[in-house]
């Protein structure tokens, strides 16, 4: 989704983020903004609920993508922590149905007639996602237009672990 608006600075260089991108982003009172200075632009986006490397996630998930040639991406019940192989940037928000499978913490292969997409906007469906075991539920998400082969599904699963293992040894 492409949106604009003009916003206007105070005098203490405040500005106002209008509604509709604030619901489009979920941001809450006091949820943390991450600023980026980019030639003259100002770019602003949700600081990511995790605070991890992401550098080590991208290169783990970069290792699948390039085994598989699927979309993969690391997610939160909320959002995209990090992906490889499709424009998906961190805090994309995922869908509210795909939250659902996040939630349920188990590894599920979705029903291909009745696709489930990473975002609420229809691309290439969710063809499995894989739990990783931390405080808050992830898990890792495999798009495709059809189902896993068993080493597709096998690579997955050893991402996932050591993703969990990386996370469980982070202070």
């Amino acid at each position: 989704m492409k949106y604009t608006d003009i916003c206007t600075l105070d005098a203490q260089g405040r500005i106002v983020i209008p509604t509709k991108m604030r619901k489009t982003l979920n941001l809450m009172n006091q949820d943390a903004l991450e600023a980026e200075l980019s030639g003259r632009e100002i770019h602003l986006r949700k600081r990511g609920e995790l605070l991890v490397d992401t550098r080590g996630l991208s290169a783990l998930l970069t290792i699948l993508y390039n085994s598989s040639r699927h979309t993969v991406a690391l997610c939160s019940d909320t959002q995209v922590i990090c992906a490889a192989g499709g424009f998906l940037p961190d805090g994309t928000p995922v869908s509210e149905e795909l939250s659902v499978h996040i939630n349920a913490e188990k590894e599920s292969f979705l029903d291909m007639s009745r696709p489930i997409y990473l975002t609420s906007r229809p691309g290439t469906p969710v063809a499995a996602l894989f739990p990783v075991r931390t405080k808050k539920p992830l898990a890792l998400a495999v798009l495709s237009e059809k189902p896993l082969t068993e080493v597709e599904t096998g690579c997955a699963r050893l991402v996932a672990a050591t993703i969990t293992h990386e996370f469980q040894e982070s202070p």
